[in-house]
């Protein structure tokens, strides 16, 4: 009965469809899954979703990210869950944010929240070469989505400090997603904040100047009101007087 192990193994996530490809019917395909799970060979992690175990200690050997990136066939990790696989992120949250083309019900799994976002768009999603089970928007997407979703990204604190480990971003990369996203207070945002990290990002100010190009006539606030209570003209947007004041300021607790 064991026979398929192997062969699981080296997928690592897998669903009933996997099974059937290699037992040969559906039938034999449930039966083999059941089996597998009395003998906690396998987890099962949500609806038709499962994972292999190790084993020796009969725990699950696929990671938050390769399950947050296999539940749908279109999802990928997103705002902060991809800082946090870049390596940007200072808090470890156990909130994943996932978005994908098909909706699917947040869940939660060995203590971690599996949380829908709606995917709007298909552009700057990436697979690492190191690692093919995931999928992960990429640092210039990253950057722009949490920006125009700060809620995601852990708050305006956790954003600052994520994006002062930024050492590089491609400027063609964030002009070509900027313009497919074509918000207005997007290009408010993403110049007000990178302007901070000018030199850490290597931007030049054709990415400022395009920015500002397209900012319109409105006020917008960064955060709420009580908290951005300074205007900047430049911008035409009320932010925190300082918002790199944040990286002076001590850490807080996981969540």
């Amino acid at each position: 009965m064991k026979k398929y192990l192997e062969e699981l193994h080296k997928l690592k996530l897998f669903r009933l469809k996997d099974i059937v490809v290699l037992s040969g019917n559906e039938s034999s395909a449930k039966d083999l899954l059941q089996n597998y799970k009395k003998q906690k060979l396998v987890c099962h992690i949500r609806r038709d979703l499962y994972s292999v175990t190790d084993l020796a200690s009969k725990i699950h050997t696929a990671n938050k990210f390769e399950i947050a990136s296999q539940i749908t066939d279109s999802s990928y990790l997103s705002y902060h869950s991809a800082l946090e696989y870049h390596g940007l992120a200072q808090q470890v949250f156990y909130d994943i944010y996932v978005s994908s083309n098909k909706k699917f019900n947040s869940f939660e799994f060995d203590e971690i929240n599996y949380l829908f976002c709606k995917s709007k768009n298909g552009f700057g999603i990436t697979t690492p070469s190191a690692d093919s089970l995931i999928h992960v928007t990429d640092i210039e997407r990253t950057v722009i989505d949490c920006i125009d979703r700060i809620d995601r990204s852990g708050g305006i604190e956790e954003l600052v400090k994520c994006f002062s480990l930024l050492t590089f971003l491609n400027e063609e990369k964030l002009l070509k997603y900027l313009d497919q996203y074509s918000k207005q207070f997007l290009f408010q945002k993403v110049g007000f904040i990178l302007q901070y990290f000018k030199n850490e990002t290597k931007l030049s100010e054709t990415v400022f100047d395009f920015c500002k190009s397209k900012i319109g006539m409105s006020t917008r606030y960064l955060t709420d009101p009580q908290e951005s209570d300074t205007y900047f003209i430049e911008w035409k947007i009320c932010a925190p007087a300082n918002i790199l004041s944040f990286l002076e300021q001590g850490g807080t607790a996981n969540v």
